[in-house]
């Protein structure tokens, strides 16, 4: 992995403005740590410009996931910055779009589970017959 450092461009903007906002919110590194989930000392390490303690996509995660919590940035900024840190395009690189409603998706099973559910269900069932069975068999009398 390259030696990434603060060089400049918007990886560098987006980074003073993380730490800018932070401090103007009156957040402490461990406030803002916790908040993202994020451990204190790679929030110092992204505010400092040292991007070699991750590989750059967990980097990248981490400056998105600190940028969406106050608010900073844009797509056009973070798209630049996944190029600075070297990471290739995919498909991963914007937020997920919400799933859209389908055919069937009243159906509870394709909600909750789908083929799981119902196997769990028919399990329980075999289960309830079985023990049925045992039972009438052994107060049978002959």
């Amino acid at each position: 992995m390259a030696d990434e450092t603060l060089a400049g461009g918007s990886l560098e903007q987006l980074v003073r403005a993380l730490q800018s906002a932070r401090v103007q919110r009156s957040l402490s590194i461990d406030d803002i740590s916790r908040l993202v989930k994020i451990r204190s000392t790679h929030i110092e390490k992204l505010e400092e410009g040292d991007f070699s303690f991750l590989p750059p996509l967990y980097v990248f995660s981490y400056i998105r996931k600190y940028a969406d919590e106050l608010g900073i940035g844009n797509e056009a900024q973070f798209e630049q910055c996944r190029r600075e840190l070297g990471i290739p395009g995919t498909r991963f690189a914007s937020k997920p779009i919400a799933a859209t409603p389908t055919e069937g998706a009243g159906d509870s099973s394709s909600r909750t589970g789908g083929k799981g559910r119902k196997v769990l269900v028919i399990a329980a069932a075999v289960i309830v017959v079985t023990v049925g069975v045992i039972v009438i068999l052994m107060f049978r009398h002959p």
